[in-house]
This record gives C-alpha cells, sequence and structure tokens, in this order.
C-alpha cells in the first residue's frame, strides 16, 4: 500500500467571514427600513385621501346649513311637511278621483275644537 498523504488544514477567512456577514445583516436592514418607509407612504395616502373625503362632506355640509337656514325653506318646509298657513290664508287642497270621501255632516249639537 501508498502512503497516506493527509489533506492539508483549510484556514478560515476570517475578514473574509466578517465582511460577508455584515453586509448581509446591512441588506437586510436596508430592506426592513425600506418596507416600513413604504408602509407609512401607503397610510400617508389613505390619510390624505380620507382628509379630502372629510373636507368635501364638511362642505357639503355647510352648504345645507345655510338652505336650511334660508327663509324660503323654512317657510316652505313648514307648509308642505307641517301643512301650516299664514292668518288670512285659506287652503285649497286638490281633490284626487277615487280618493275623496264623501261628506258627512256633523251630529247636531257637535262643537268643533282645536
Amino acid at each position: 500500500m501508498g502512503k497516506v498523504v493527509p489533506f492539508p488544514k483549510r484556514r478560515w477567512n476570517w475578514p473574509g467571514i466578517v465582511v460577508s456577514v455584515l453586509a448581509i445583516y446591512l441588506l437586510y436592514s436596508f430592506a426592513h427600513v425600506g418596507l416600513a418607509l413604504y408602509q407609512t407612504n401607503l397610510q400617508i395616502k389613505a390619510c390624505q385621501e380620507q382628509k379630502a373625503a372629510l373636507l368635501a362632506e364638511g362642505n357639503r355640509l355647510r352648504e345645507q346649513i345655510k338652505e336650511l337656514n334660508n327663509d324660503s325653506y323654512i317657510e316652505r318646509m313648514a307648509r308642505e311637511e307641517l301643512g301650516l298657513v299664514k292668518p288670512g290664508e285659506t287652503v285649497i287642497i286638490p281633490a284626487v278621483p277615487g280618493q275623496v270621501r264623501p261628506y258627512i255632516p256633523p251630529q247636531p249639537g257637535h262643537e268643533f275644537r282645536d
């Protein structure tokens, strides 16, 4: 049999290992910070859209308040919804065929009260 030649011992390349580990750590750190920045930008965009929607709704509500405080609108609603009339006015209600009940006179001695 022949002579067995031992394998030479490998020496670790410590500077190369340290640089590789440091590079991997830095890549991970930058990727993590980049992802956090991206998510934050998405949240900012969503908040800006929500702010714009709320401002538009606020403007719409301010216009509605102006309309509701208008005297002509208040008078129209009082007439249409509540059936109120000004003193001295006569109310005329148009009759719809088929929906008009016949007039039944009150019993003798009946008093109308408010």
